[in-house]
């Protein structure tokens, strides 16, 4: 099993990145041109039955997306790497650090998703679940992520985009992982720095929910709060977003 990646740039500094439920790798393709490549080598992952891997199945648990990301980071004979997540990618991030501890130099965790998951009520896992089929609930869901802002167009792309990127079986497997798997006992263990990045206008795990989740969970954390953004930091304001990813950063090899 190969896991569908993408590496850009040569540099000495290496960072590993992870997507959340509703998108692929593509996700971060905005941001991804503000980089300097002599300084970062970045590995973008698709997670099984997602873009690159589309054609993969697999469990869809946050302990399987672990394990595929540090499969990869040794494949790309990477020791030590820093490591992004957004959404689902930053409860899976925690994930990986409680396994390797000592190769997870830093954390950056995108309007994340937490190690308790993610609690609902019926009538809103029904509306969640039903996201898998109804292009119309897709898209209002990313209208609620976003604050409510934005123009049909831009959220009927955002739901064609993520038809094309993910399968309906991983799309419905990984819903269940993120709201019903929970290890927040064990992340205080976490040593790693941990910089959480959360939206104001996110309708899901704004700065509120962070506060009573990430920030009393984890013992090495701190949060940013973008005031112009939502659950999409890296397409509603993508140079906003570089900017607090690259002062969150090294600016040379560790």
């Amino acid at each position: 099993m190969t896991i569908g990646c993408q590496v850009s740039g040569y540099g000495p500094v290496r960072l590993l990145v992870l997507h959340g439920w509703l998108s692929d790798m593509g996700v971060y393709d905005a941001v991804m041109p503000l980089f300097d490549h002599s300084r970062y080598t970045i590995a973008r992952m698709d997670y099984r039955g997602y873009g690159r891997s589309r054609h993969l199945k697999g469990k869809y648990t946050i302990d399987e997306i672990a394990d595929d990301a540090l499969q990869l980071a040794g494949s790309l004979g990477w020791g030590e790497f820093h490591i992004i997540g957004h959404s689902m990618g930053g409860m899976a991030l925690q994930r990986v650090a409680l396994k390797a501890p000592s190769r997870v130099l830093s954390a950056i965790a995108v309007t994340p998703v937490a190690a308790s998951g993610f609690e609902m009520d019926a009538d809103t896992r029904a509306f969640f679940q039903s996201t898998a089929d109804d292009d119309a609930a897709l898209a209002e869901l990313f209208n609620i992520l976003t604050g409510k802002r934005f123009a049909h167009s831009v959220l009927n792309d955002l739901t064609a985009a993520a038809r094309r990127a993910i399968t309906r079986e991983a799309y419905l497997g990984y819903f269940d992982a993120w709201t019903g798997t929970n290890f927040a006992e064990e992340v205080k263990e976490i040593s790693s720095p941990v910089l959480v990045i959360a939206g104001v206008h996110d309708g899901a795990v704004g700065p509120d929910v962070m506060k009573e989740t990430y920030l009393k969970q984890l013992t090495s954390v701190r949060m940013e709060v973008m005031e112009s953004a939502g659950h999409y930091p890296m397409l509603e304001t993508p140079a906003e977003f570089y900017t607090l990813i690259s002062e969150n950063l090294p600016q040379k090899s560790d």
